[in-house]
């Protein structure tokens, strides 16, 4: 991006899209490096005084500021109407980001900024199959093209999800090409749902719930190699977290850098103030000793591994592979609360 506007005003289905929008728009006008001084975010309700005001405000030691209003459908009518008005004659030293939730072209703000140009509607394609491939290919993530028909058949034009999708199945797959098998084998609403309240049970250190989860993966017949690789990330994304807080990100900053959401940021919060860094460090010890395990290698004891997740190849053959799996996940979940509650 080469020439900014001075406004922006965004609109989506697909916070993914979103999110990228404004990290282009976010890098080209404001450096990483002077964000402190001269990037402003104005979270909820708020009133055009306020907005204007900000955006009047001279950027220090820099070209320019930047203002994120991060939801403009939580402001009154008339105060959008009163904002139009600086559409008019805006700040030539300051970009305006503001998204909003709700899109009616027939409200004065929208009508204005759609004449300028600046109104942006980000939709989904209409066949997602370039897309992932696209996103697959920047990622670095292999795709069979089977698998690429199979994950637009299972998750559709879901962007997010989708790019969630491709994340699971390279760490999934490893180095080898993603098949779909792979993708029948990790892309379920059941499963996926059934994890995600697995990763919520264990950052909040509800044990209980935790156990349930994984019982009703063992139901499901779910892979535990798969489980796994969606654990990792999870204790991927915390670590992001102390790492951005460490070196002074806000809250709003955060998304872009995780690569989630905002509202995962709201869940990853106040788990990463239960897990410190020294339990997630110990977190990530537990997974390779569950993979090791689930993987059938010999006792890890003889390999300076932890043991208390382990279950080794010859128990899970007594076992069976069913009960053998749901026992390392049931050890795996209750290691990651104790090493929560032991920090």
């Amino acid at each position: 991006m080469t020439e900014l506007d001075p406004v922006y005003i965004v609109s989506s289905d697909h916070p993914v899209l979103v999110d990228r929008m404004l990290a282009t728009v976010r890098e080209a006008a404001v450096p990483a490096s002077m964000r402190a001084w001269n990037y402003d975010v104005i979270e909820g309700k708020t009133t055009a005084t306020r907005v204007i005001t900000t955006c009047q405000t001279l950027p220090m030691m820099g070209a320019h500021r930047m203002v994120l209003v991060r939801d403009l459908a939580a402001t009154p009518a008339d105060e959008l109407t009163a904002l139009a008005a600086y559409f008019d004659a805006p700040s030539p030293s300051t970009v305006l980001f503001a998204i909003t939730s709700k899109l009616d072209k027939r409200m004065k703000i929208y009508a204005a900024a759609g004449k300028k140009g600046w109104l942006h509607v980000l939709d989904a394609p209409r066949n997602p199959e370039p897309w992932i491939r696209a996103e697959a290919q920047t990622r670095g993530v292999k795709l069979a093209p089977a698998a690429v028909s199979r994950l637009a058949d299972a998750v559709g034009s879901d962007l997010s999800r989708l790019a969630l999708c491709i994340d699971q199945l390279a760490l999934y797959a490893g180095d080898h090409a993603v098949t779909a098998d792979d993708v029948d084998d990790l892309v379920a609403d059941t499963r996926e749902r059934t994890v995600f309240e697995l990763t919520d049970a264990i950052g909040a250190a509800d044990l209980p719930r935790a156990l349930a989860a994984v019982a009703s993966l063992a139901d499901q017949r779910q892979s535990a190699i798969g489980v796994l690789a969606l654990l990792a990330r999870h204790v991927r994304q915390l670590a992001l977290v102390h790492v951005a807080r460490a070196e002074g990100l806000g809250k709003g900053e955060l998304p872009s850098r995780i690569g989630v959401p905002p509202f995962v940021v709201d869940k990853l919060l106040p788990q990463a103030r239960r897990y410190s860094p020294a339990a997630l460090a110990r977190a990530v010890e537990l997974i390779a000793t569950a993979d090791w395990a689930l993987k059938g290698f010999p006792e890890p004891a003889t390999t300076g591994l932890a043991t208390d997740v382990a279950a080794s190849g010859q128990v899970q053959k007594t076992l069976g592979r069913q009960l053998g799996e749901r026992i390392v996940l049931e050890r795996l979940a209750a290691s990651f609360i104790a090493a929560a509650e032991s920090r």
